[in-house]
C-alpha cells in the first residue's frame, strides 16, 4: 500500500514591500502588542533566538500571534503559559521559565525546533506537533484529526503566508 506524504517547502518571495522584512516584522509586532517596551523586547528576542535555532522569525511571530496574541501574561485553560504558550511539563524538560518573556520565547523556539526535526522539517506537521504534543503526531503520522489542531495549523499558516508575504507549495509524494 502506498503512503501519501505531504511535504511543506517554503519559498520566500522577493521583498515586495518598501520595508525590509525585519522592519515589517517589527512594525507588525508593535501593532499587535499593547506595551511598546515589551514589543521591542519581544521583537529582539524573536530575531535573536530565531537566528540561534535557524527558524524564520516571521514563522515564530505567527505562532505567537495565534498562541497568545502577544500577551506575555497569557495562561490557557490547559495551563499553557506566556507568549508561546509553554506547557508546564515542556517548561520543566527544557528548563524554561515560562513567565519570563525571553525564556518563554527561547524555550518555545527551541521546542518548535525539536518539532521540526521530529517531522523532517515539515512545517505543517511541526505546527501540529507543537500544538498537540509531538507524541500525538507519532501516533497519527500526519496532522491529527482534531478540529482544534487543524484550525491552529491553518491559522498560523494563514498569518505566515498572508501577513508576511510568504508562499508555500505543498507536494504530494507517493511512497
Amino acid at each position: 500500500m502506498k503512503k501519501v506524504k505531504y511535504f511543506c517547502f517554503l519559498f520566500c518571495l522577493v521583498n515586495s514591500t518598501i520595508f525590509s522584512s525585519n522592519e515589517f516584522l517589527e512594525k507588525y509586532i508593535s501593532k499587535n502588542t499593547s506595551n511598546m517596551e515589551h514589543a521591542q523586547f519581544i521583537y529582539e528576542d524573536i530575531i535573536k533566538f530565531s537566528n540561534k535555532y535557524e527558524i524564520d522569525p516571521t514563522l515564530i511571530t505567527s505562532i505567537i500571534k495565534v498562541e497568545s496574541n502577544f500577551n506575555h501574561d497569557a495562561i490557557s485553560e490547559n495551563g499553557a503559559i506566556g507568549l508561546m504558550q509553554i506547557m508546564p511539563d515542556i517548561a520543566e524538560s527544557f528548563n524554561i521559565n515560562p513567565f519570563n518573556i525571553s525564556s518563554n520565547i527561547e524555550g518555545g523556539i527551541k521546542y518548535f525546533s525539536e518539532c521540526l526535526k521530529l517531522n523532517n522539517d515539515d512545517i505543517a506537521l511541526a505546527l501540529a506537533s507543537y500544538n498537540s504534543k509531538s507524541k500525538t503526531i507519532e501516533t497519527y503520522t500526519n496532522i491529527p484529526p482534531f478540529t482544534s489542531t487543524d484550525k491552529y495549523v491553518s491559522d498560523v499558516l494563514k498569518i505566515y503566508t498572508g501577513n508576511f508575504n510568504k508562499k508555500y507549495i505543498f507536494n504530494l509524494n507517493n511512497q
